[in-house]
C-alpha cells in the first residue's frame, strides 16, 4: 500500500535537541518497518515515514504532501492531513474530525509533528512546561479536550481547520472550514427513505473505500458499527472472498455470540481471538508511547495485541487493510440520549460525566490534590467545552453531535487507527463529510440513539437486526429477553 503515515518538520537551530527528535522519528520507523524521506525547504528540515514510495511534490520554492493512505483513493475519503510549505510559512488543512493530530510548537522556532514526542524534545521541553490545568482536564475525561496538550508551550489543530504557520514570525492563524453543515435536506422524510437513504450511501462509502484491497480485516462486535460495514460487505461475492472477522472477548459473552451469528448468517469466515492480556507489559507500552506522547490512551493498548493475534491466525497479505467503524457511531447519534444536551442545560462536564472513563477520577479526588487545590480548574474544562459546543451551527442535537465527535471522539476512539496504521493501512469507510453531513440533515427523531442506523437494519437486513447486540442497551432493535439475559450473564 502507498501511504505517508508521519510526519515531522522544524527549523530548530539547536541540533541537539533536533537530532534527539529526528532519532526518535528515525526509531519509529525502524522499529516498524518502514522508510524515511527527509529534504531541506527553503529553512525547514522535514521528514517523512512512508510505505513502499514516498509521495511529495516539490516544485520551485513550494513543497506539497499528503498524510493518509493514498493510491487511487481520494485522500478526503478517509482521516487526511493536507500540508503546503513555501517561501515562510506551512498551511495545513486536516479532515472534518481531525482525527490525525497535528502537534506543534512556536515557542522559540516551529515545530510540527503528528507524533508528540518528535514535538517534546524539539522544543527543550522541562518539568517546568507541565500544565496542571491541562493535565486535570485529562485525568478527569480521560482526553484532551480541545487544543490543549500536557504541555503549557504545546498545542494541538483544530478540527475541519487549515492552519497558516508563519515559520519567520511564528505567528499562527487558523481557519475554520465548515466542510460539515447543518442542513434540512433529509428533516422531513419518512422511516423507510432515511432507512433507503443510508443504505446508499453506506454502500458506497464501504464499497468505494475497501474494493481496491486484497485482503480486508474487519474487527467485528456485536456493535452497529462494525455491523455496518459487514452489512454492505456482504452484497458483493468479491468482497466476502476478501473479507476476515474476529472477535475478542469472552466465550459465551454478547460479543462473541453476535459475531459467531452474524458470519455464520452471511457465510463469513470468522474466528474468536483469546487476547493473552499481555498488553500492559513494556514493549506493547513503550510502543503506543513512542507513537502518542502525554496524549496515550489506555483503552487503546490491547490494540497491537489483538492485531499480534490476528497475524497467527492468517496470513496477512501483500496489499491488505483492517477497517474499522471508530468514526460510524457518533456522527450518526449514538450518545445524544446519554449526553442528555438539550435547551436547558448549561453544564457540559455534567454531561460528559455520564460517560464511564470520566468517572475514574472525582472533582473531589483531584481537587484534594495538592497540584489542583484552590485552582477551579473544572472551569476551565467547562470553558474548553463551551468552545467545542458553540463552534458548529446548527441544532442543538446537531451541535451535541459535533460536540462529541470534536472532543471525545477524535481524541478517545483514535486511538484505533492511530495505533494499527503502523501494523498495517486503517480504513474507515465513514469517517467522511458526506457520511457526517447526511445525519446533520436528518431530523432529530431520526439522528437520536442512532434511530435512522436502526431503521436501515430493520429495513434491508432484517436477519442481521435480529441478532443480539449491545450498541443500545436493552433499547434495541434485536430480541430484547435475549439482550436482557446477556446483559445479566454479564453483570454476574
Amino acid at each position: 500500500m502507498k501511504r505517508n503515515i508521519a510526519f515531522f518538520i522544524s527549523n530548530n537551530k539547536d541540533l541537539n535537541s533536533h537530532n534527539k527528535s529526528v532519532t526518535h522519528f528515525q526509531s519509529l520507523a525502524n522499529k516498524f518497518g518502514y522508510k524515511i524521506y527527509s529534504h531541506k525547504s527553503n529553512d525547514l528540515n522535514v521528514y517523512i515515514i512512508y510505505e513502499n514510495e514516498v509521495t511529495i511534490e516539490l516544485k520551485n520554492d513550494f513543497t506539497t504532501f499528503p498524510i493518509g493512505n493514498l493510491g487511487d483513493s481520494i485522500l478526503e475519503n478517509d482521516r487526511f492531513l493536507k500540508i503546503n510549505i513555501d517561501k515562510s510559512s506551512i498551511r495545513i488543512e486536516n479532515d472534518y474530525a481531525g482525527s490525525i493530530p497535528v502537534f506543534y510548537s512556536v515557542r522559540g522556532h516551529l515545530s510540527l509533528s503528528n507524533i508528540e514526542p518528535c514535538v517534546v524534545i524539539d522544543s527543550n521541553c522541562s518539568i517546568n512546561d507541565i500544565s496542571f490545568e491541562n493535565i486535570y482536564g485529562y485525568l478527569r475525561y480521560m482526553h484532551f479536550i480541545w487544543d490543549e496538550t500536557a504541555y503549557n508551550h504545546i498545542f494541538t489543530m483544530l478540527p475541519d481547520s487549515e492552519y497558516m504557520f508563519d515559520y519567520v514570525s511564528l505567528k499562527v492563524n487558523e481557519k475554520y472550514l465548515e466542510t460539515v453543515k447543518s442542513s434540512d435536506t433529509n428533516k422531513n422524510i419518512s422511516n423507510k427513505e432515511v432507512a433507503k437513504r443510508l443504505n446508499d450511501l453506506n454502500d458506497e462509502l464501504v464499497h468505494a473505500s475497501l474494493e481496491k484491497y486484497n485482503q480486508i480485516i474487519l474487527p467485528l462486535s456485536s456493535g452497529y458499527d462494525s455491523r455496518m460495514i459487514l452489512a454492505s460487505l456482504s452484497k458483493r461475492k468479491d468482497l466476502k472472498e476478501k473479507l476476515y472477522c474476529f472477535t475478542y472477548g469472552s466465550i459465551g459473552s454478547v460479543e462473541v455470540e453476535a459475531g459467531r451469528r452474524l458470519t455464520k448468517e452471511l457465510g463469513i469466515k470468522w474466528d474468536f481471538i483469546d487476547l493473552p492480556l499481555q498488553f500492559l507489559t513494556k514493549d506493547y507500552l513503550f510502543d503506543i508511547y513512542n507513537i502518542f506522547g502525554s496524549s496515550l490512551h489506555m483503552h487503546g493498548m490491547y490494540q497491537l495485541e489483538f492485531y499480534k493475534e490476528i497475524s497467527k491466525k492468517i496470513v496477512i497479505k501483500e496489499n491488505s487493510c483492517l477497517t474499522s467503524g471508530f468514526m460510524t457511531g457518533v456522527p450518526a447519534g449514538q450518545h445524544n440520549s446519554l449526553l442528555g444536551i438539550n435547551g436547558s442545560i448549561n453544564s457540559l462536564t455534567s454531561c460528559m460525566n455520564k460517560f464511564s472513563q470520566s468517572k475514574y477520577w472525582t472533582d473531589e479526588e483531584l481537587t484534594n490534590m495538592n497540584i489542583f487545590k484552590n485552582k477551579n480548574y473544572i472551569q476551565k474544562a467547562e470553558e474548553r467545552f463551551q468552545k467545542a459546543f458553540n463552534r458548529f451551527n446548527g441544532e442543538i442535537y446537531q451541535k451535541a453531535v459535533m460536540f462529541d465527535v470534536w472532543t471525545r471522539q477524535r481524541n478517545f476512539i483514535s486511538y484505533y487507527p492511530r495505533t494499527l496504521e503502523w501494523k498495517i493501512s486503517t480504513v474507515s469507510p465513514h469517517m467522511n463529510k458526506k457520511y457526517a453531513n447526511f445525519f446533520m440533515s436528518i431530523s432529530k427523531e431520526h439522528l437520536d440513539d442512532r434511530l435512522a442506523v436502526e431503521l436501515m437494519f430493520a429495513n434491508h437486513y432484517p436477519k442481521m437486526a435480529s441478532i443480539v447486540s449491545n450498541s443500545n442497551g436493552l433499547k434495541t432493535i434485536n430480541n430484547r429477553i435475549e439482550n436482557s439475559l446477556f446483559f445479566l450473564s454479564r453483570v454476574f
